[in-house]
């Protein structure tokens, strides 16, 4: 009898455990939703307001997109009849995921849906370059003329350590001899520009010579890295408008100069930087001075603590939202 009764009574709390998970299982199911060609599984409450709540939520996320480039996801805490739940959505625009989360209060009893959060966490993800950008973060770029020679290395070797990129203006009649530490910054993704072949006053020469004093950089560039400078620095940072009528691509000059040519200090540099410094600004400096390479150990880690990203000149402004130009001059963003 007492066994009869043992096994009554474990097959009543089995039966009831089945049914409490069922129940659970019930509140929320996967729900597939398609619209404009994208499928979308989300959280089905069986309760009709706040399924087409959700529904209009979700169209207005998908609108305008297709299946190539939309992936939402979600997430949700049951606590008796509340739910939180948390949406979100990851939009792809040529290299870069843009993530976006909303937060919702559910109450199953009353049907209500609160929306906690709507916001735009404004985070991108680059995974081309395999990087967050932050746009509500400022961003500089640091940039470096006149190389590559022996310092170079010191130079690559702490923006590698801090994983930080930069735009590197190389001098074509430094190239021969250092293919290798251009073979490196470009495997460390680095930008590298064309600063013309001879350090001229470019504004001094011919036409057919500016031409040669770029065309030439190009060709020992793509030789050695298969790509082309996309951006030229004018010798001395020098130009009128017959240079931008020439030239066919965009010069970038900068807003924020070190002197480092001039003072040879690397607390000098740094207090210089760190004396004009803001969101947008393009930093001159020399990777062939060894007090640049030791300012950087200086530099780079306060620029990271104040919430500065460092980035090239082409990613500056990119995720500020601003085009770069043929023929035009740009020293920093907005």
């Amino acid at each position: 009898m007492k066994k009869y009764l043992f096994i009554v009574l474990a097959s009543s709390l089995f039966i009831f455990i089945l049914i409490y998970f069922y129940d659970k299982r019930e509140i929320v199911l996967n729900k597939e939703y398609m619209d404009n060609n994208v499928y979308i599984e989300y959280p089905f409450f069986n309760n009709h307001t706040i399924d087409s709540y959700i529904n209009n939520y979700l169209y207005n996320i998908i609108y305008n997109y297709s299946s190539d480039n939309l992936f939402v996801d979600y997430d949700y805490d049951i606590d008796g009849s509340i739910i939180d739940l948390s949406i979100y959505s990851y939009k792809s625009v040529s290299n870069i995921i843009k993530k976006t989360s909303d937060s919702f209060v559910i109450d199953m009893d009353s049907g209500e849906v609160s929306r906690v959060i709507a916001k735009d966490n404004d985070i991108e993800y680059d995974f081309y370059k395999q990087k967050f950008i932050d746009k509500s973060k400022p961003m500089v770029a640091l940039t470096f003329d006149d190389g590559p020679n022996y310092n170079t290395s010191k130079v690559l070797d702490i923006l590698e350590k801090y994983n930080v990129k930069a735009t590197f203006f190389i001098l074509g009649s430094n190239i021969k001899g250092n293919e290798g530490i251009i073979k490196r910054m470009n495997e460390l993704d680095m930008e590298i520009g064309n600063h013309m072949y001879s350090h001229k006053l470019i504004t001094k020469l011919k036409n057919q010579d500016i031409n040669k004093e770029i065309t030439k950089v190009d060709n020992l560039v793509f030789d050695i890295i298969g790509e082309y400078p996309t951006l030229v620095r004018p010798s001395y940072g020098t130009f009128n408008k017959r240079i931008k009528s020439l030239v066919d691509r965009p010069i970038i000059i900068w807003n924020v100069d070190t002197l480092d040519w001039k003072n040879h200090s690397s607390k000098r540099i740094s207090k210089r930087v760190f004396r004009n410094i803001g969101d947008g600004d393009i930093v001159l400096m020399h990777d062939i001075y060894s007090a640049t390479a030791n300012s950087l150990e200086i530099i780079i880690p306060k620029l990271l603590d104040m919430g500065y990203q460092i980035v090239t000149v082409s990613e500056l402004f990119y995720y500020k939202g601003e085009e770069l130009s043929h023929g035009k001059v740009y020293g920093s963003v907005g």
